[in-house]
């Protein structure tokens, strides 16, 4: 009897086994079958992660011309993932394959190789093609990169009517940079109608989801608003994501202690962190906490330095009506009062109101010195008379 038991248990697992090794067999020659297994190894869905039995698994299905293990393979390359080697060469022959048989977002990458001459010559014909069939099929990376093509002038004629299209489509699937895109425009009215409700409302949509340059937008509008709790709350978002001008704007809140109570060293760090990030008005602050001492040893020679830096970059006419305060007292500097003179009148010319004053000053003071020869202190007198009147 328990060898009848033993021969029964051994017949069925003899069937049970044929009956896999079937099954696994059949998988085999299955393009769909092959293409799951390789998700699986790609991801690591119930098996390990492990980018080079994925390739094995989607190059099977590949080689049996299934257009999504193409794709898939196809981004193995480009990338060259794990053990995987990058091949451009690779990845641009199975994205056209699988953009032939109609693969949306192979498409699109197969536009981006053309436009980047990326294992072909650059031909900006075939990228738009290819970009515009891909945004057709709904693929959101493709219609917001159609938004940017028109909106920069990319590629096609400038079109912000164009641009808006698209970035709508694309916001539509709740992409945060469309929304954070479409907002501008709505604030701005770039290619429709001005509407900052309907801003906000994108702003902080794509700032609830992290897109750090809406967050700091966010920030400029809960500041018009008021708002400054909200306002300071959004620029920390950003400014924790390296957007230095949020970084600006954060310090410039704790410098002016309008919003808060000044606080200078935390005003000297966001600072020092949005120069390095690219934030160019940075050089005027830091130029203004050096020249005054705030949580600094005052340096004039510094300060006279970070607003020389500022003025190159932008002309602007604080820049220049402090330089050329410094050079008509000789802070920094060796006194100049030629020199001061050409500065202020840089500044007046733009239309600053106490580089104007200043600049006169000094004409009125050369002018008595000439006439009555007076000297400086002659002057400060006179001037300190007329202050009491």
């Amino acid at each position: 009897m328990k060898k009848f038991i033993y021969l029964s248990m051994a017949l069925l697992l003899l069937f049970v086994t044929d009956i896999c090794f079937a099954e696994i067999k059949q998988d085999e020659q299955d393009p769909v079958a092959q293409y799951q297994t390789g998700v699986k190894y790609l991801i690591g869905d119930g098996v390990k992660q492990n980018f080079v039995q994925a390739e094995s698994w989607f190059k099977k299905s590949a080689n049996q011309g299934n257009k999504d293990a193409q794709y898939e393979l196809a981004s193995l390359y480009a990338s060259g993932r794990g053990d995987v080697r990058q091949s451009d060469k690779a990845a641009f022959d199975l994205y056209k394959k699988a953009a032939e048989q109609e693969h949306g977002e192979a498409k699109y990458y197969l536009g981006e190789m053309y436009q980047n001459a990326r294992a072909t010559e650059k031909n900006d014909e075939l990228a738009l093609k290819y970009y515009k069939e891909s945004a057709a099929y709904g693929y959101v990376e493709a219609q917001y990169t159609m938004g940017e093509l028109y909106y920069t002038g990319t590629l096609v004629k400038q079109d912000y009517s164009e641009a808006y299209r698209w970035f709508q489509k694309a916001a539509e699937q709740n992409d945060k940079r469309a929304q954070f895109r479409l907002a501008s425009m709505l604030q701005e009215g770039k290619g429709t109608d001005i509407n900052t409700e309907k801003a906000f409302d994108l702003y902080k949509k794509s700032a609830e989801q992290g897109y750090a340059p809406a967050q700091n937008a966010l920030g400029d509008v809960y500041y018009d608003k008021g708002n400054y709790t909200a306002a300071i709350e959004n620029y920390q978002a950003a400014a924790n994501q390296g957007i230095s001008d949020a970084q600006f704007s954060l310090g410039y809140i704790y410098y002016e202690g309008e919003v808060v109570a000044n606080n200078f060293p935390v005003a000297l760090e966001y600072f020092t962190r949005a120069l390095a990030g690219g934030n160019t008005d940075s050089y005027y602050m830091l130029g203004m906490m050096y020249y005054n001492g705030y949580y600094v040893k005052q340096d004039y020679k510094t300060a006279l330095e970070y607003f020389k830096d500022y003025e190159e970059i932008s002309h602007d006419s604080d820049a220049q009506y402090m330089i050329g305060c410094m050079y008509e007292n000789g802070q920094g500097v060796d006194k100049d009062t030629e020199k001061a003179k050409i500065w202020l009148n840089k500044a007046k010319e733009q239309g600053n109101k106490e580089a104007e004053i200043k600049y006169n000053e000094i004409v009125y003071k050369q002018v008595l010195s000439r006439e009555f020869n007076l000297s400086n202190d002659d002057f400060s007198s006179i001037k300190t008379k007329n202050n009491q009147k």
